[in-house]
């Protein structure tokens, strides 16, 4: 079971490392959940160091992760703050977050100014027993006090965020981006408040040298259930992420105005997915490119040239312009060809030679399009108007 941690481990930190690098519609949020996952995963691989018994090995890895991991619940409150109001504010009242890394900061300093021997004695009573490192004394709080109070404030931040996550989830349920970000939501919480009860539950063991379900012991003769279902929280966190790709892009809380006229009329309601002004630059650029007139262009291409998903696009077109991809692509196509016909390309090139310029691979092909388009034939279009 201790192997489950370390799966976590390296979990975290590959997702960590593509959160913050990923390009993302939500930058804010997509690395704040790098963050927390960063912090996470280094969590994960001290406890596998320390209940694999291989603490011998790196005795500097145990005091100091005490102060990040006093900061791991704060991505998860801004994460969740970002993505229920779409910005990233500040207020003096948070304050009150930091407190367990304050406290931790008071202790860490204290054992690091005490003699040398200090820390090694807590070492060595670490590593012959595993199990009673928590009740070690540093000078204001013993370890599993440390241990109780972080995961007390973050059971406390999950529950001060869940009526606005609750008042989130009820907004655009129809919406087909919006309703994936409520699935990961509410999985995501629910995760999180799962680990921090059960290792409450723990530190309130070890605080107390009692297990509270002695009766159902999985892990090794000093283990209990808690131990395995914490383990299993633990592990889910790192993974869950596999069965919600899109996050990895983020999802800004709705769409905003774009300076261009959409070709149809604004809905009422505003709708949960993507930054219009944004994804209308993009396209905009795409336009200037003009690789929409290559014939392999697809939508795999396009999501490469915009760096978006895929899916992102089809939907921003469905929802903005009402267009599928396919229909989109052959709308710029025909403007580019109408501009060639009004330049005069067709005095002095066949239909054909249009239709490979603007990405076609057959005559019969763009001329359906283009009929299609302007209700008239290339060669109708190229007449002189009266």
């Amino acid at each position: 079971m201790i192997n489950i941690l370390l799966i976590a481990s390296i979990f975290g930190f590959v997702l960590s490392t593509t959160l913050f690098l990923k390009k993302s519609t939500n930058t804010t949020a997509t690395r704040i959940l790098g963050s927390f996952y960063f912090l996470l995963s280094v969590y994960a691989f001290q406890a596998y160091i320390i209940d694999g018994g291989y603490l011998q090995h790196f005795r500097w890895f145990f005091l100091w992760p005490l102060l990040p991991y006093h900061l791991i619940f704060i991505p998860i409150y801004y994460y969740f703050k970002v993505i229920l109001t779409d910005e990233l504010r500040w207020h003096k009242a948070e304050l009150i977050l930091f407190i367990p890394f304050l406290l931790g900061l008071i202790d860490v300093t204290y054992v690091y100014l005490q003699p040398e021997s200090f820390y090694d004695n807590i070492i060595a009573s670490t590593i012959s027993s595993p199990q009673e490192r928590l009740g070690v004394h540093y000078w204001l709080l013993d370890l599993d006090q440390h241990l109780l109070m972080r995961h007390i404030w973050q059971l406390g931040v999950l529950v001060v965020l869940l009526p606005q996550i609750r008042d989130f989830i009820r907004k655009g349920k129809n919406d087909e981006l919006k309703s994936i970000l409520n699935k990961w939501l509410i999985t995501f919480w629910g995760i999180l408040a799962l680990m921090a009860i059960l290792a409450i539950i723990y530190a309130l063991e070890k605080m107390f040298q009692e297990n509270l379900f002695h009766s159902l012991i999985i892990i090794g003769k000093d283990g209990g259930i808690i131990t395995f279902f914490l383990y299993i929280a633990l592990f889910l966190i790192g993974i869950i992420p596999i069965y919600f790709p899109s996050i990895l892009y983020g999802y800004p809380q709705q769409t905003k105005p774009a300076p261009t006229i959409k070709t149809s009329e604004q809905p009422e309601d505003l709708k949960f997915g993507l930054d219009e002004r944004e994804v209308n630059a993009k396209l905009e650029r795409l336009k200037d490119s003009k690789s929409y007139l290559n014939q392999s262009f697809s939508l795999t291409e396009c999501a490469r040239e915009l760096e978006m998903p895929s899916h992102h696009i089809s939907y921003f077109l469905k929802q903005q312009y009402e267009m599928s991809f396919a229909a989109y692509k052959n709308s710029l196509r025909m403007d580019h060809a109408k501009k060639l016909i009004e330049n005069g390309y067709l005095q002095n090139n066949t239909i054909e030679a249009l239709a490979g310029e603007c990405g076609f691979a057959s005559r019969t092909s763009f001329s359906k399009a283009f009929k299609s388009a302007t209700d008239v034939s290339p060669s109708q279009y190229a007449l002189p108007k009266d």
